[in-house]
């Protein structure tokens, strides 16, 4: 998986605009993110094409090679996303542009 560049930046913040997830920066890193990833999952079918571009472009693939991922390949990408070093610091990012 690549690491995280500034055009991410832009890109999440277009998902969330479209899913309607305004960021509270009140908590920690940990429960701001928990709270934003749980927010998506409830909402990720309004910006499904969006989010599966944006995962599939961290490993490598189109959008549409990684929504057409068996969900036991899928789950572990989505997993490594969630520990990418300065993954905190990006949705605070993130979050500063949704505002």
């Amino acid at each position: 998986m690549r690491q995280l560049k500034t055009n991410d930046v832009f890109l999440m913040s277009r998902i969330l605009k479209k899913i309607n997830i305004n960021l509270d920066s009140k908590g920690t890193d940990e429960e701001i993110g928990l709270k934003l990833l749980m927010q998506v999952a409830e909402n990720a079918y309004l910006a499904q094409s969006e989010i599966n571009t944006f995962l599939g472009d961290l490993v490598g693939m189109t959008g549409e090679e990684f929504g057409n991922l068996p969900l036991k390949e899928s789950m572990p990408i989505m997993n490594e996303f969630k520990q990418l070093d300065g993954v905190a610091d990006f949705f605070s990012l993130v979050g500063q542009s949704t505002q």
